[in-house]
């Protein structure tokens, strides 16, 4: 790293929070678990040394899994080339979102950029996410999210588990600003060369007018590399 990366460092403080803030409001929220379910598949194809394509496809369910909630469908086109520390992309998500008996439509036109380092040897990648929300009967909202992963110096057992916590938060333009916050503590398991699984849990809050409002969410995102 060089330049404005060897000032990594600055996120130590921030690093060492997120880790005991994760592991805290995970063991004070596991007890009362009311959850939703995050499947989601990745699909990275390398178009050469420089450009990926990505195709991703998730879907959640709600009410401990009773109800279906919503499927997003996303493709990228990601930019590998600046730098090894930082990758840059642009996407498109399609949600379809069930309400009652209709369904919701959203198109998400989206900008990513993501920064890799290194702090006290825990691996750390900052990534931002510029969207633009174009929902059926709603207003077009702008949408900043940005989420830091710190994942583990060392793999655990044989299967090689790579342990990691990371924390996001949404920032709109609609009047709401600071409206959502997201807290994941999960492992990474490789199944295959190009086969990984991620499973987490993730503590979510939302805001609504004055109020705060958390749910609990188990994941579970495969990863096909090509």
């Amino acid at each position: 790293m060089k330049d404005g990366v060897d000032a990594a460092p600055a996120l130590c403080g921030r690093t060492w929070i997120l880790l005991a803030t994760v592991v805290l409001c995970g063991a004070g929220r596991l007890p009362a678990f009311e959850f939703e379910y995050w499947p989601k598949a990745f699909v990275t194809v390398p178009l050469d040394k420089q450009w990926q394509f990505r195709f991703e496809e998730w879907l959640s369910f709600t009410d401990n899994v009773s109800r279906f909630k919503d499927s997003q469908t996303d493709v990228w086109l990601m930019y590998l080339g600046l730098a090894d520390w930082l990758s840059v992309g642009v996407g498109y998500k399609r949600v379809y979102a069930k309400a009652d008996d209709d369904w919701q439509i959203e198109d998400r036109p989206m900008l990513d950029a993501a920064v890799k380092t290194k702090v006290s040897g825990f691996g750390v990648t900052d990534r931002s996410r510029i969207e633009y929300r174009i929902v059926q009967d709603e207003d077009e909202v702008w949408r900043y999210r940005n989420r830091l992963t710190v994942t583990s110096p060392v793999t655990f057992t044989p299967l090689q588990i790579l342990p990691y916590v990371a924390e996001e938060v949404f920032v709109t333009s609609d009047g709401q600003g600071f409206n959502q916050q997201r807290l994941y503590g999960g492992v990474f398991l490789p199944l295959h060369e190009k086969v990984r699984l991620e499973l987490f849990y993730l503590w979510k809050l939302d805001k609504s007018e004055d109020d705060w409002h958390d749910t609990n969410v188990l994941g579970s995102w495969v990863y096909f590399q090509f």
